[in-house]
């Protein structure tokens, strides 16, 4: 049975990879097993009767997200949990509350036709090119368009990480390309923005998608330099403690701090570019855009003046 584009038993071995198995015994028939793809670990089919070391840890060779596979029926179970595993304790609020539920959809679908996250990411690339121009034409139904268009990139967004996940397809040139690539269409929006709203706007936009371009910048140039291209989320500003997890920095709950550094996120600030521009009130989007750029931007300058300080002590 398939889950999520790949055999149960494939599955199995690729998350007992991932757990850190570099061998592994395949106790049972291997004439009614699948073929089996290259995988990272070495795989050894053995008889259902065959003693196996006594140190090997036993593994359900049936159980995919803590779900017995036996049919149909609970094929789909475990499918349906295996996907909500995407849902991370650290999502944002456009994630947790909207974004997923879609994505999530549109992933299954992805593992079902093939693709490949690198694929997905690309296609998001350019839907969000798409939306920057949309935007930059400064009409009504440009506007609603580039809104549309952004509220797309932003589910696929999501999508490429989970298919990531799902297809154990993880590579650093992959995050790299998904994350420096937000960044950039992030900024391009809202330079578009004010561009297709004009006049006085139009600088006030662009001004600001210089402004957080150059906070994307230093940050990726900082990840950079510590060996983890595109890792944006390996940066840690002044503020946060060292040993913190990812749940700890960048905790949603419905808390007034919460909620604040909520907008911050590119996937609750995409949700609002986008609501706004198919409202055609794109000054909303702008707004918060302006607003993201200078919080952004003094954040960048308090860092660099605190971690010099604490250099000099």
């Amino acid at each position: 049975m398939v889950i999520g584009g790949m055999t149960v038993a494939e599955r199995v071995l690729r998350d007992a990879a991932r757990s850190g198995a570099s061998r592994a015994i395949v106790r049972g028939d291997g004439a009614v097993l699948p073929s089996l793809a290259a995988l990272p670990l070495a795989v050894e089919i053995v008889g259902g009767d065959t003693a196996v070391p006594a140190h090997a840890a036993p593994i359900d060779g049936d159980v995919v997200a803590g779900v017995k596979v036996s049919d149909e029926a609970s094929r789909r179970r475990a499918a349906h949990a295996l996907f909500q595993t995407c849902r991370r304790p650290y999502d944002g609020l456009g994630d947790r509350y909207v974004i997923r539920a879609v994505s999530l959809r549109m992933t299954s679908l992805f593992c079902r036709l093939g693709l490949t996250p690198n694929q997905v990411t690309s296609a998001n690339i350019l839907i969000g090119l798409a939306a920057c121009y949309a935007a930059a034409l400064g009409t009504a139904l440009g506007f609603v368009l580039a809104g549309a268009l952004m509220f797309v990139q932003v589910v696929l967004d999501s999508s490429d990480g989970e298919l990531a996940r799902i297809r154990h397809m993880h590579s650093r040139f992959g995050m790299w390309l998904d994350n420096t690539s937000d960044d950039v269409i992030d900024n391009l929006f809202l330079a578009a923005l004010g561009i297709g709203m004009g006049g006085t706007w139009m600088w006030i936009g662009v001004g600001a998608a210089a402004l957080r371009g150059f906070v994307a910048l230093w940050t990726h140039t900082a990840v950079a330099l510590m060996g983890k291209p595109g890792d944006v989320l390996a940066f840690k500003w002044w503020f946060d403690g060292a040993d913190e997890t990812l749940a700890e920095r960048f905790d949603t709950k419905t808390s007034f701090v919460g909620v604040l550094r909520s907008v911050g996120r590119r996937d609750l600030y995409c949700l609002i570019y986008a609501a706004s521009c198919m409202a055609t009130v794109p000054v909303a989007g702008l707004f918060i855009g302006v607003a993201n750029a200078i919080v952004h931007f003094a954040l960048l300058v308090a860092h660099v003046a605190i971690t010099a300080g604490r250099g000099r002590s």
